[in-house]
């Protein structure tokens, strides 16, 4: 704050009355996200805070339960920086939840200006999808039986086809609901086949809502399968395997809470075939698209697409891509585009992309990109573009990967800024020698970065554009912008042998990156509370996998395993705690309520992504912890100059920019006022 001169108490209280009102973070609404499977997220729309020094933090438990866990702050979204409509807010994710349970989120507000204030909201998971309550078996066994039973399809109806080709395409009108959803089955994946027979259209279309399709075989047609009606709700594909068709699963505006898991989708391209082969041509050769709020897509398998695995609506907030393997993209492998916050890419294994994550754009975010395993990247490993016609990117999180490259550890080539994005912990791994030297070259404008803990290998010439360019790690390190705390590896880096491929051409088909003993990268990382996952020694290990963890499981998982059976947690988050925080106020009120838990604003245009089931509920309590500040330590960078960018890796120009720009000090220590207040609404 700035240092006012002696004045009258009168005259103080005149001046700075004025700036206090302005810079003191003002909290008007709490809303939580729809709930996923595994994760929730929370908005809390602020007001004020002109000097930007307010932070929120994160304790979660299961209701009832007594200890708390410490998760991941809340992420400072900048709406002025996105073209979309985003309201003033902190917005983040509470990760690694089970299903089907009642969580208590408690939130944490300080701001050296004079707020100091916690408070609750109660939000529930949603439970993996079931079978009816009350269902209505129906047998067919041919064509004409399925059509039949399609069309008089009711809530509850679960028609089993037996084994054997089916041959035409189909659609359903009905809908079922969330308690008895319409179930069509078949006896087996590989047995029961629905052939298109080389139909120019979809096998299956789907017009209603909670239509479960399990357990087949799609083939020979256009695409296999589309969700046709816009606004569509809690729809599932599961277990099916999908080939010989040109696009797989496919989507309408502004659907919610799909559920598209344990899927095995062969596409019509092959590696190495890449969109820079053609100019693009392939790239809507689509694998999974989901528009709208809500949706988990995990452990799939996909192979031979364009892109793999994407979100296809502007404004898309709670999306779930978790436990997937893709084993080649033409284009991306994971599509985060356009989506506003909430967003999620964890536990991914992709191997054989283009452009493997891309990030074009975010709006305001965060988008989240978690504990992914990354090898054999043709271009950009994390795409940080922009969109010609909706802007350039906002508010990527791009922590604890682990990445695997022929060309470069790490580049972004375009002349459009990349805004507030977090590389942290992660894992850049490139041949001995990199192309022209560069073991990074992210030649992207920068505005707000925090790059830092991460490790590379090999040194070479570290390339930040604007920001700088410096002839190895040591100097880098050294002109004090970035990787203040990140770390140098050696060509040991994993226990299995694992090295980049010599050319992106070659086909892998596994890749084992757990750390070898001696590696630079154990316990290198920042300790992150909340972000999936804990560390085994002193510190978090760079890269997706802690050294002594097993990997998760990635593709299809057996039959009868699902979310409600985690694999069991390895490490200590370093984030537990315990007790009960002090609460005063009214239990079913408080700041943003007035005692409607479900009331408050709807955050985005187009349909609700606000879950029924997960309103706030809020408790404030007063507290006097003055800290403040991000908790990563990243090094936020001020660039000056040309933006030294060439222009976008794609002919389409859309593009990533950046310029570096300095960071807020940390502020002040003060002593705050204590109270306890409703909130504005």
């Amino acid at each position: 704050m700035r240092t006012l001169p002696l004045l009258t108490a009168t005259a103080l209280a005149l001046t700075a009355a004025p700036a206090l009102a302005a810079d003191n973070l003002t909290i008007q609404e709490t809303v939580l996200d729809r709930p996923t499977l595994v994760a929730l997220g929370v908005q809390v729309l602020i007001a004020d805070d002109d000097d930007r020094d307010a932070r929120i933090d994160v304790r979660y438990r299961v209701a009832g339960a007594a200890e708390w866990r410490v998760g991941a702050p809340l992420f400072r979204v900048k709406p002025e920086k996105v073209e979309l409509a985003v309201p003033q807010q902190f917005a983040g994710s509470v990760f690694d939840l089970l299903p089907g349970t009642t969580y208590e989120i408690e939130l944490h507000a300080v701001d050296a200006d004079g707020l100091d204030e916690t408070w609750t909201v109660m939000g529930t998971t949603r439970a993996v999808p079931g079978d009816p309550a009350a269902p209505n078996v129906i047998q067919v066994g041919d064509a004409g039986e399925l059509a039949d039973a399609l069309g008089a399809a009711e809530p509850g109806d679960v028609i089993e086809l037996a084994d054997g080709t089916y041959g035409g395409t189909w659609s359903i009108d009905g809908s079922g609901t969330a308690e008895d959803p319409i179930v069509i089955r078949g006896a087996s994946t590989a047995g029961t086949i629905l052939d298109g027979e080389g139909a120019a259209g979809n096998i299956l279309e789907v017009y209603g809502s909670h239509v479960h399709v399990e357990r087949m075989t799609f083939r020979n047609a256009n695409r296999a399968i589309r969700f046709q009606a816009a606004g569509a709700e809690g729809n599932v594909v599961r277990r099916v395997h999908i080939e010989a068709v040109n696009l797989g699963i496919g989507a309408r505006e502004d659907q919610l809470d799909f559920y598209i898991c344990d899927n095995t989708l062969n596409g019509p391209l092959e590696w190495p075939h890449v969109y820079s082969d053609d100019g693009g041509v392939s790239a809507n050769v689509d694998g999974i698209v989901v528009y709208g709020h809500g949706h988990v897509v995990c452990h799939n398998e996909l192979v031979g697409w364009g892109d793999a695995i994407k979100t296809a609506q502007d404004g898309a907030r709670a999306v779930d891509f978790y436990g997937n393997i893709t084993r080649s993209a033409y284009d991306n492998a994971i599509e985060l585009d356009g989506s506003a916050g909430n967003t999620r890419a964890m536990r991914n294994l992709l191997l054989n992309s283009y452009a493997p994550l891309s990030f074009q754009p975010i709006f305001g975010g965060p988008a989240y990109a978690i504990r992914n395993v990354v090898v054999n990247v043709t271009d950009e490993q994390t795409k940080l573009h922009a969109n010609s016609d909706t802007g350039e990117t906002v508010g990527a999180i791009i922590v604890h990967n682990t990445f695997v490259s022929p060309n470069r550890a790490n580049e972004v080539h375009t002349s459009d800024t990349a805004h507030d994005f977090k590389l942290l912990n992660n894992l850049y791994v490139t041949g001995a020698e990199p192309e022209g030297g560069k073991t990074v070259d992210l030649t992207c404008p920068i505005s707000d970065a925090e790059i830092d803990y991460n490790g590379y290998w090999p040194d070479g010439q570290f390339d930040f554009g604007a920001a700088g360019d410096w002839p190895d790690f040591a100097a880098m390190q050294a002109a004090g912008l970035f990787e203040a705390h990140g770390t140098l590896l050696g060509a040991d880096t994993f226990a299995g042998g694992l090295t980049a491929p010599a050319s992106y051409m070659q086909v892998v088909t596994e890749a084992d990156v757990a750390l070898s003993q001696s590696s630079p990268a154990i316990d290198a990382g920042l300790a992150l509370p909340g972000w999936m996952g804990g560390f085994e020694g002193a510190g978090p290990d760079l890269g997706a996998l802690e050294f002594g963890c097993d990997a998760p499981h990635y593709g299809p998982r057996p039959e009868g395993v699902d979310e409600s059976t985690p694999p069991p947690a390895c490490g200590d988050s370093g984030g537990d705690t315990t007790g009960d925080p002090e609460t005063t106020g009214d239990p079913t009120g408080g700041p943003g309520s007035d005692g409607d838990p479900t009331d408050g604003p709807d955050p985005t245009e187009g349909p609700d992504p606000t879950g029924s089931g997960s309103g706030p509920t809020t408790s404030p309590t007063t507290g006097d912890d003055p800290s403040g500040g991000d908790p990563s330590g990243g090094v936020a960078t001020d660039g000056t100059g040309d933006p030294g960018a060439t222009g976008g890796s794609e002919p389409s120009g859309e593009g990533c920019g950046c310029r570096a720009a300095a960071r807020p000090p940390a502020f002040m220590l003060l002593v705050l006022l204590a109270f306890a207040r409703r909130r504005r609404r």
